[in-house]
């Protein structure tokens, strides 16, 4: 695992504070990414019009909406670390910690990060999938 650079987490910190469930996935697809320099490289990638990922099958729409909803925990639990963190180091302790804690929570619903990531990605330009994870989200 890699420390969020300073940039990243300011922008995770101020995003936290604002969020809702809908919205999330962006914001948890930068903490995991940042955990892998090959998924961190895909996510920072320019959008393209539609990206070649495999299609997201019912079964992963209910994985990822109960990975998200635990890695939202987790980044929520995060940002009030964060918040009376005097030193980098320290910041960075609780980050990594969070950030394995992603994962583990991730994989434990059965994707790996690199698919949940995928999604996330996938759901930003498909308007159905989009649909689907909000409806499996709110029911």
């Amino acid at each position: 695992m890699f420390p969020l650079p300073s940039v990243l987490l300011a922008k995770l910190r101020n995003t936290m504070k604002n969020i809702t469930l809908k919205a999330f996935a962006s914001v948890a697809a930068l903490a995991v990414a940042a955990g892998s320099p090959a998924i961190a490289q895909q996510a920072a990638a320019p959008q393209q019009a539609a990206p070649q990922i495999a299609p997201v099958t019912d079964a992963e729409v209910t994985q990822f909406v109960a990975a998200n909803g635990k890695v939202a925990t987790i980044a929520t639990e995060m940002n009030s670390k964060l918040e009376g963190v005097e030193t980098q180091e320290k910041a960075a302790e609780i980050q990594m910690g969070a950030e394995k804690k992603m994962v583990a929570a991730i994989q434990a619903e059965g994707l790996s990060p690199q698919r949940y990531t995928e999604i996330i990605r996938l759901a930003q330009v498909d308007g159905e999938l989009n649909q689907k994870l909000r409806a499996e989200m709110e029911g």
